[in-house]
């Protein structure tokens, strides 16, 4: 059986689809697996069908990858792979439908607005500030459609506002504007394979004072506390989100749901839900497996299976 692990090379998160490639790649020589890699760019369609693959696992976050388009090539091409068909990661990606359809399932989240260039364009920015006076400071922004905080700022005033949506409409031309709820960052690891289930939660502590960019993929920069240290109550609730989230979205065989538990209330609010987690060695999914007594090579193995199996 061939193995193609498609690697999200035009993503703006190039270089962690790469990392998560290879630590995919090791464990599919640990398990025997013959494969091959497959760019993800304008050849692809050449590549897949030269390569004769059995199924394909998708390295790629943000767009190109995780947003529907190469999950639907692969169904055009009657080729199995892990991970959520073509709505469901086109849902999750986008934070702003994500939102919608966590408020239809009455999921927790928090508040936010949606601004398009097009409303930069039509309306000043004290027209964006009046309609985001409720929302607890600081102000979260980011783009709609990326992954790994790719563009995401914090405003407190209206001259970091100008400059976060500046610096998000690099990435997109829809922006969520997002309170900020004051807590604890936890992040749920839902691994679907024969059941649905939770697995281990975990506590992130970032050291730089921000779970950013640098701080998620830089080993050092953030503390992960396996299981997060809540109440027995918060803790069954956060893994019951977790699953909803999931389940609500349409996602299967994976994904990763971050959550913030506030500080005074300890309220859950769910952040998003990532399709295609990041599979490096500090990532946080399997870490999570990992404490749940599942070794990497045999998460991957389980995955292909389960793909297998929905032919």
């Amino acid at each position: 059986m061939k193995i193609g692990v498609l690697i999200g090379v035009k993503s703006t998160e190039k270089e962690i689809a790469m990392k998560t490639a290879k630590n995919v790649i090791s464990a599919l020589k640990i398990k025997g697996y013959e494969y091959c890699e497959i760019p993800i760019d304008e050849n692809i369609v050449e590549n897949i069908k030269r390569e004769k693959i059995d199924v394909a696992i998708i390295s790629a976050h943000g767009l190109y990858g995780e947003d529907g388009t190469i999950q639907g090539l692969l169904e055009l091409l009657d080729i199995p792979y892990v991970g959520s068909g073509v709505l469901a990661s086109a849902l999750a990606l986008n934070k702003v439908m994500a939102k919608k359809i966590f408020l239809y399932h009455k999921i927790p989240t928090p508040k936010w607005i949606e601004v398009s260039k097009k409303d930069m364009e039509t309306k000043d920015l004290e027209k964006i500030l009046e309609n985001i006076k409720e929302l607890k400071k600081p102000w979260i922004v980011k783009p709609s459609n990326q992954g790994s905080t790719i563009g995401l700022s914090i405003a407190n005033d209206k001259d970091e506002l100008t400059k976060a949506l500046e610096y998000a409409f690099r990435f997109d031309q829809y922006i969520l504007i997002e309170e900020f709820i004051r807590g604890k960052e936890i992040t749920a690891s839902i691994y679907d394979i024969d059941n649905t289930i939770c697995l281990p939660l975990i506590e992130i502590i970032p050291k730089t004072g921000f779970y950013d960019y640098q701080t998620k993929y830089t080993p050092g920069l953030s503390e992960h506390i396996i299981p997060a240290r809540l109440s027995e109550e918060t803790y069954k609730k956060a893994q019951e989100l977790g699953v909803l989230a999931h389940q609500a979205l349409g996602c299967r065989h994976l994904s990763r749901v971050d959550m913030i538990v506030e500080e005074d209330t300890q309220n859950i609010f769910v952040l998003e839900v990532n399709t295609i987690p990041g599979m490096t060695e500090t990532s946080l999914y399997p870490e999570s497996a990992k404490a749940f007594g599942i070794e990497f090579p045999d998460l991957i193995d389980s995955f292909i299976k389960s793909a297998l199996r929905s032919i």
